[in-house]
């Protein structure tokens, strides 16, 4: 891909075809914030749509330049030639957004046939993760920082208790009275998460929600699947969880016992493995070796149940094997043996690295 040259009228293009988008995010935003807007998901789609239609037109007007914007007739390129054409440039990293603009654009395009229905959760599942789509695409292919621009934290206050995308679509799936569109809107929804989920893509084109100021649950394309394909009907529940901001791993049997399922521990807690170690202490620490040292350091470290965890492959047999995982205090652990990269290193540290 070759980028326009400077002051040419591409460059013009693109630029003018950048900010507008931004604009029209940010209107989006600013229109579902709204307390009381009742046309919401209506308008707030169609910016969100129109938004991403200036982004990926400023894309091919930046990187694709054998790629024609206006047709001959004088009629711009629309937005479905404009996503597939970004598409198969970006290829695998662009999927999920791919997909989920897919499914917001026919939302768009048929919100006529949804007015009984209410699918305002969707739609702000749908929609939340299309605005992270953006403001990742918006740094990763400009260099533009949305989320420094305009500053939003916002607070999930409203007038009813919230509900999540998972427990609407478990809900819905099962009822007998709900239309065809709606059956054909979810059934969209599944076949591309399903379509991910083959090509062990994680992310998915749904963002799920709570009323949490800790966290927020991430959708996996296996939970959606299931959540549409769902036969019986489930409640909505308001789980409150007691938070735990920071804690010790301990083995006193008077101490008060809080369940971590393991999936959690391995994704939030233990996340390093042994070559994460090796890599970030390559780039840390200027006199670090990977020898008879290093592990005897990393030896004593094992031992401490704060810093290393195995998980093992098959949990039902806990002598077929595991994995080490370590916490991130690793890295200060690790800080106590060795010199920071780029620091002076004190006399006899290098020849000691190389024992």
């Amino acid at each position: 891909m070759s980028v326009p040259e400077e002051n040419s009228p591409r460059v013009d293009l693109y630029l003018a075809l950048l900010k507008n988008a931004k604009a029209a995010i940010l209107a989006a935003v600013e229109v579902h914030n709204k307390p009381v807007f009742p046309y919401r998901y209506e308008v707030s789609t169609v910016l969100v749509i129109n938004a991403w239609e200036l982004a990926l037109k400023a894309y091919i007007a930046r990187e694709l330049p054998s790629v024609k914007l206006v047709r001959p007739d004088g009629t711009a390129k629309p937005f479905p030639e404009c996503l597939a054409c970004v598409s198969s440039a970006l290829g695998r990293s662009f999927e999920a957004a791919k997909y989920n603009l897919e499914i917001l654009y026919q939302y768009r395009n048929r919100i006529v046939h949804f007015y009984h229905e209410d699918l305002d959760v969707v739609v702000l599942g749908l929609m939340k993760a299309s605005v992270l789509f953006f403001v990742e695409f918006l740094e990763e292919r400009f260099g533009n920082r949305l989320d420094e621009e305009a500053n939003l934290i916002l607070l999930p206050i409203g007038f009813a208790k919230p509900t999540s995308p998972l427990d609407f679509v478990s809900n819905r799936s099962a009822a007998k009275d709900c239309s065809e569109e709606v059956k054909h809107f979810l059934q969209a929804i599944r076949k591309r998460a399903e379509n991910l989920q083959a090509h062990g893509i994680d992310d998915s084109i749904i963002v799920n929600y709570s009323l949490a100021l800790v966290n927020e649950s991430r959708i996996k394309n296996a939970d959606l699947i299931a959540a549409i394909n769902n036969a019986t009907p489930q409640a909505n529940v308001i789980a409150i969880h007691n938070i735990v901001s920071s804690g010790t791993v301990t083995f006193d049997a008077a101490a008060k016992q809080i369940r971590i399922a393991e999936e959690s521990v391995f994704s939030s807690i233990f996340t390093e493995t042994y070559h994460d170690v090796l890599r970030a202490a390559r780039e840390r620490f200027g006199d670090f070796v990977q020898n008879k040292r290093f592990n005897k350091i990393m030896r004593e470290l094992k031992k401490d149940p704060n810093i290393r965890r195995i998980r093992l492959l098959n949990p039902k047999n806990p002598d077929g094997g595991g994995k080490d995982f370590y916490h991130k205090r690793i890295y200060d652990e690790l800080a106590r043996h060795y010199t920071p990269a780029g620091a002076v290193l004190p006399a006899g540290r290098g020849s000691q690295a190389l024992n």
